[in-house]
């Protein structure tokens, strides 16, 4: 009788053990859900580059390019907010300026009165009204020739030395239809020109040519 009883009872147990619980278990805590990680900040900052300025924020990315002189003004009225009332720009001995110059700390640019033709756009600084401004080498006023050497610059004669020579170039594109001045017989270029103060820049042109006379 006694095996009996405990037969049954081991049955029982069993039964119960095998089966499915009556209620569903509890979520986990909201807490112990991950979270989707932190977008980085993105550092305002200014790029220029042969063809044009870039303008790069949180928000997003805006690009001008230089035969757009209302874009190009527009860009940095944005990523500064102010437009410098226009300085006119007197002319070579000889020759009568229809240009005007806007003046940023940090950069200028230089235009058309009709905001026709070529802009000219030189950086005079390492920020343009505190913004962060360079090539897209990562040269900036401030570089030294060391860092251009190293983004492959070159003298803008045969018979510079690379090592003392005021300003240098960076990059090249050419522009078809032209004549080099400096490289008789090939097309001329555009690209980013370096004047330098010793051994480590002042000011950065764009967009440089070799192929025009004034």
């Amino acid at each position: 009788m006694a095996v009996a009883l405990i037969a049954a009872a081991t049955v029982i147990l069993a039964g119960c053990a095998g089966g499915a619980p009556t209620t569903d278990p509890p979520e986990p805590p909201a807490s112990d859900t991950p979270s989707a990680a932190p977008t980085p900040d993105v550092e305002a900052h200014l790029v220029v580059a042969i063809d044009g300025i870039t303008y790069v924020d949180e928000s997003g990315t805006q690009t001008a390019e230089y035969d757009d002189g209302d874009a190009v003004l527009a860009l940095l009225e944005s990523a500064t907010g102010d437009l410098p009332d226009p300085e006119p720009v007197e002319g070579i001995p000889g020759y009568e300026s229809d240009r005007e110059r806007y003046s940023w700390d940090g950069l200028w640019v230089s235009v058309d009165v009709n905001l026709d033709g070529s802009l000219s756009l030189a950086v005079t600084g390492a920020e343009v009204d505190g913004i962060p401004v360079a090539t897209e080498e990562g040269l900036s006023v401030g570089s030294t020739r060391q860092e251009l050497m190293d983004a492959d610059a070159w003298t803008l004669t045969d018979q510079e030395d690379a090592a003392t020579a005021e300003y240098l170039g960076v990059g090249g594109e050419e522009v078809p239809g032209t004549q080099s001045l400096s490289r008789p017989g090939q097309v001329g270029i555009l690209f980013v020109l370096h004047h330098l103060d010793g051994d480590v820049v002042k000011q950065i042109q764009v967009p440089a040519n070799d192929f025009s006379d004034l």
